[in-house]
């Protein structure tokens, strides 16, 4: 059990400065977008991704648990548990978990500020509120943002008419013409 705790944290850690370079790394984002144009978030909002941004986290993943020795096994168990704490955290509920809960576990008023027009993916930092599992290394890192509502959600750019498509093909196709500079 303590081992599996160990690997846990090790992979949230690894976890959050992947998901930090999907937002900062260009190529990344034009893919990664896809997500964070989400209009009205959902349980399954985090499921709603790039094919190619999946290959590229699941890869970093993966490449993370393998150098740290992860069990096979634990592997999966922590994949299927973390997978369900990002399900719930994407979820459109008016749910916190309290400024000390919030150092804890992401609750989807974390999260949904992490997805919020202006503030989740902009910035200075480009973007807050990164953390998977744990929200300790936001606070860590500078990355945690005060914002305590539940904003609306999306990117700027769907204000002025940017299209991220409707049906999954299409969503995939303008991820490829983003990332190829043509979008």
């Amino acid at each position: 059990m303590a081992s599996f705790l160990v690997y846990l944290v090790i992979l949230d850690f690894a976890m959050y400065w992947i998901h930090r370079a999907q937002h900062q790394l260009g190529f990344w984002w034009a893919l990664h977008a896809l997500h964070h144009s989400q209009r009205e978030m959902t349980f399954w909002t985090d499921d709603r991704n790039h094919l190619l941004d999946m290959v590229f986290t699941d890869a970093a993943l993966a490449f993370v648990a393998l150098a740290v020795g992860v069990p096979p096994g634990q592997f999966v168990l922590m994949v299927a548990l973390s997978r369900a704490v990002e399900s719930l955290a994407h979820a459109n509920v008016r749910m916190s978990f309290g400024r000390v809960g919030e150092w804890i576990l992401v609750s989807p008023r974390f999260h949904r500020v992490h997805h919020a027009i202006g503030l989740g993916h902009e910035g200075e930092r480009l973007g807050c509120n990164f953390a998977v599992l744990f929200p300790v290394w936001d606070h860590l890192f500078g990355t945690a943002s005060p914002v305590r509502e539940f904003p609306p959600t999306g990117i700027r750019d769907q204000l002025a008419g940017r299209d991220y498509g409707e049906g999954f093909w299409r969503q995939q196709w303008l991820g490829l013409k983003r990332l190829a500079g043509r979008a």
